[in-house]
Parts: C-alpha cells; sequence; structure tokens
C-alpha cells in the first residue's frame, strides 16, 4: 500500500493533468450533447445573446429583460467582453459550453496546489481535487446551461492561493477577475479583506479588496443598474421575501428584527441544503477561519426566498463550496492537532479522514441527483429532435423570435429574442413584440400556465401557423 501511494506522490501533477483534461472532455461532451438534445434553456439562451452581441458591436445588450436592455439585471459582467473575443472564434452556443467545463476543470489545479501547502502528501491533494471535480455542484453547475458564475470559481481559487502565498500582484488579479464575473463577488471581496487581516496579512492585501468590493456593489447597484433600467428594476424584480424588497430592506430588518431574519435562514429546506453542503466535507469546515470566505454569499442564499439558491443544483453556491473544501481540509488539520499528540498517529489519521473525505464525496456524487444520470436518462427522443429541427431551419436568421424554453438556446444569435410563456424577469407581453414564434405543443411539465399561453396563440387569428413538424409550429405575426 505505502508503495501505491508512493507512485501516486510521484506523479500526482501528472494524475490531476490527466483527471482536469478527462473531467472537461468528459462534460464538455455531456453539456455539449444535453443542448443538441434540446435540455438547455434560457439561461443558455440570454447569455449566448449577450455575448454574441457584444462580439458584434452592442455590447452587453440582451432583449429579454423587463425593463432593462442591458444584461445588467444585477450589474456588468465585464467578463463578457474577453468571452466574446473567445466565442468569436467559433460563433456557437457548444463553444459556451466547452469554456465554462475548462472554467470548471482548471478550477482543480489552484485548489491543489493550496491543499499542497496544507497537507503532507501530494495524494492527499490530489484526493481533494477530486473531491471537487466530484462535488454535486461543480457537475450541476456544468451542466445546467452557461452560466457566467462558472468562471467566478477558479479566479476565487487562485486568488485564495495567492493570498497565502502573499504574491500581491496575483492576488489583486484574481480578485478583479472574479468581481468582474458577477456582482455578488464584491461581497465575497469584504470576506477576503477581513480573512487577510485575520491571517496577519500585509496591509495591501487587506486594503485592496476591503476597499474594491463595497465599491463595485455601490457602483454597480446603486449607479449602473439604476442608470441602465426603467424604474426600480431591482425592488420590481427581486424581492426578499418577508425581509424586504431590497437589500437595504434586508439590512434594516436583520439589524431590527434579528430573531426574524433567523427564522428565515433556517426554514426547513434551507436547514437540509446546509446539511448537505457541510455534510459533504465531513462538517469540518466549521473549524477553520476558511469558512468567513464563504458566508457572504452563503447568507445572501438563505435570506432568499427562490428555492434555487440555496440547492446544490444550481450555480447560487459558486462563491461557497470551493472555499468549504479549502475549509474542510484545515479543519481536519486543526482537529487532529487538537486531539493527537503523536504526530505518526496524526498522520495516519490524516491519510484516513482525507480518505474517508473521498468516499463521502463519491457517495454524495452518486446520491444527490446525480446529474451524468439524469442528463442520459433525460434525452429527448430522435423524432421530436428531428421535428424541432426541422421547425428551427424555417425561423429567418435575422427575424425578431419568441420561443418555449429548450428551443430559444438555437436561436439567440439574433438581436431579438424572447422567452414563452414569460414571467416576471422576462414578461410576456414582450412576446408580441416577436415576428415568428416557435413553440412546443408538448412542453416540458406541461404546465396549465403553459397550457393557457399556448392555447392563447394558437387560437389568436393575429398569428398564424406557417409550418409544423410534430409537437413542433412555428407561428408568424400578421
Amino acid at each position: 500500500m505505502q508503495r501505491f501511494f508512493a507512485t501516486i506522490d510521484k506523479y500526482a501533477k501528472t494524475l490531476l493533468a490527466i483527471m482536469i483534461v478527462g473531467y472537461v472532455a468528459i462534460f464538455a461532451t455531456l453539456s455539449c450533447l444535453k443542448l443538441a438534445w434540446f435540455r438547455q434553456g434560457f439561461d443558455m439562451a440570454g447569455n449566448e445573446q449577450t455575448i454574441w452581441n457584444t462580439l458584434h458591436g452592442r455590447p452587453f445588450q440582451i432583449s429579454v429583460f423587463a425593463m432593462m436592455r442591458y444584461d445588467f439585471d444585477d450589474g456588468p459582467v465585464l467578463l463578457q467582453l474577453p468571452l466574446a473575443l473567445l466565442y468569436g472564434i467559433y460563433q456557437s452556443p457548444y463553444t459556451l459550453l466547452v469554456l465554462q467545463s475548462i472554467a470548471l476543470g482548471i478550477a482543480a489545479w489552484p485548489l491543489y496546489l493550496i491543499i499542497r501547502d496544507l497537507l503532507p502528501k501530494p495524494w492527499h491533494a490530489l484526493v481533494v481535487a477530486a473531491i471537487y471535480l466530484l462535488h454535486p455542484t461543480t457537475q450541476h453547475i456544468n451542466m445546467y446551461e452557461f452560466q457566467l458564475r462558472s468562471f467566478m470559481i477558479p479566479f476565487a481559487l487562485a486568488a485564495l492561493l495567492y493570498l497565502r502565498r502573499e504574491r500581491l500582484g496575483l492576488y489583486c488579479l484574481f480578485l478583479f477577475l472574479m468581481m468582474c464575473t458577477k456582482t455578488e463577488a464584491g461581497f465575497t471581496l469584504i470576506a477576503f479583506g477581513l480573512y487577510a487581516a485575520w491571517q496577519r496579512k500585509p496591509w495591501k492585501f487587506i486594503a485592496f479588496p476591503l476597499v474594491l468590493g463595497p465599491a463595485w456593489v455601490a457602483v454597480a447597484l446603486g449607479i449602473i443598474v439604476p442608470a441602465f433600467s426603467e424604474g426600480d428594476f431591482i425592488a420590481d424584480i427581486y424581492s426578499y421575501g418577508r425581509l424586504g424588497k431590497t437589500v437595504g430592506d434586508v439590512i434594516t430588518t436583520m439589524l431590527t428584527n434579528p430573531a426574524l431574519a433567523f427564522s428565515v435562514m433556517t426554514e426547513p429546506p434551507k436547514l437540509k441544503y446546509l446539511w448537505q453542503l457541510f455534510g459533504l466535507g465531513g462538517f469540518l469546515a466549521l473549524l477553520s477561519p476558511t469558512l468567513l470566505l464563504a458566508l457572504p454569499v452563503l447568507a445572501l442564499n438563505l435570506i432568499s426566498p427562490n428555492a434555487v439558491q440555496f440547492s446544490l443544483n444550481y450555480q447560487y453556491g459558486s462563491l461557497v463550496y470551493p472555499f468549504l473544501i479549502v475549509a474542510a481540509v484545515e479543519g481536519l488539520l486543526n482537529l487532529t492537532r487538537w486531539t493527537i499528540r503523536n504526530p505518526q498517529w496524526r498522520e495516519r489519521a490524516v491519510h484516513g479522514a482525507v480518505l474517508g473525505l473521498l468516499l463521502i464525496g463519491i457517495i454524495g456524487n452518486l446520491t444527490l441527483n446525480n446529474v451524468v444520470k439524469t442528463a442520459l436518462g433525460n434525452r429527448e427522443n430522435p423524432t421530436r429532435t428531428a421535428d424541432a429541427r426541422a421547425i428551427l431551419a424555417q425561423v429567418p436568421d435575422d427575424a425578431a423570435v419568441a420561443a418555449s424554453t429548450f428551443l430559444a438556446p438555437h436561436l439567440a444569435q439574433r438581436q431579438e429574442i424572447y422567452f414563452f410563456p414569460g414571467n416576471k424577469s422576462y414578461p410576456a407581453e414582450y412576446i408580441e413584440r416577436a415576428e415568428y414564434l416557435v413553440v412546443d405543443r408538448r412542453p416540458p411539465g406541461n404546465s396549465s400556465v403553459t397550457r393557457a399561453a399556448l392555447d392563447k396563440y394558437l387560437n389568436d387569428p393575429a398569428w398564424v401557423i406557417v409550418a409544423e413538424a410534430g409537437d413542433f409550429a412555428l407561428l408568424k405575426q400578421q
């Protein structure tokens, strides 16, 4: 057994590279197949349209949002500028899915280096990298359309690595890139500053994020969003349920009525989320100060009434779970240091615990809504796929079009696209702006709202069916 682990130690970096390449190849392929099988949805379409518009000289423009013509629903995503250049190499939604898989896979590299600085054996760090790649949230983000938050993960882990190694330039660079990906990263920058102070790092490591983080949040949400939206976009579109309609309301409620805030954050579904989130690391993250880095976005998720924000199956934990993986390792070290005095026994305990965490990771991957199993078992049948492609081929390239969930990602390369049947963020009345409407008469879930909207347009004399193929229809507005 010692020879086996010694061999792994010798080739650990090579094995890590193989793991990353294998992960990227597998999940890029699976996410692209999911798109080809008509199982990617609105986020895929909206994000591609913004990047396509940016590439074609219309920076950040999007057509689907209520009250806004720019993809500034929670602040600008400056990362879309370089992403547009990469997308320009081959303008396809498949390009974005491959880039996402690369970003999520490559994040295992800075994580490996962080753990390598913490644990005594290279194979320990290799196992922790595998735990990250197996994590349900890593794989769900990868398979759930195209998410800009995917890119925050390698930036966040790289920032943590260079903070620990006191490389100021690289630390600031990756904090900046993280901030350029989503405005919520500004809150995590504040946590980085406080964490750096806790770790007694030089003042520049503390000051940079403590100044930049709040400044960016204030500019993005306080100036840019209001300037580029009609009315009070944030208050009208976003709500924190019982805590209020805006972040300011939430802060006021938490200060004046902490009992209410606590009750909201400890509702049963949220406790289940916390149990799963921390349980995947054996609850060891609770023993590490690195937990601090995860707290701002975790708190934002817990105060939300939107169930997708406190689930392992979505992208909203991107600035939570990677830090918890590092914190779990540090918690393990702290626990063994506090309870085991004999160095040899302590090392053996670390060996066993690392393997135990890997076992938990494997079990979690297989039992917590395994995304690979779901994707492979939920593909569209070939006949419907062929019918959908036949209908999509008849939509003019430059026409304004409205489309239902799984059809929209195949029509995003245009200035005007709208989502059918619509919701609060994607208003149903915007469908009237379209020249064409592409619908699936057997919609996923077959909800009463979707069915009512279908009946409305199929029976509206202002809309004429110009093409049909199986369950799919192309309507044109007269």
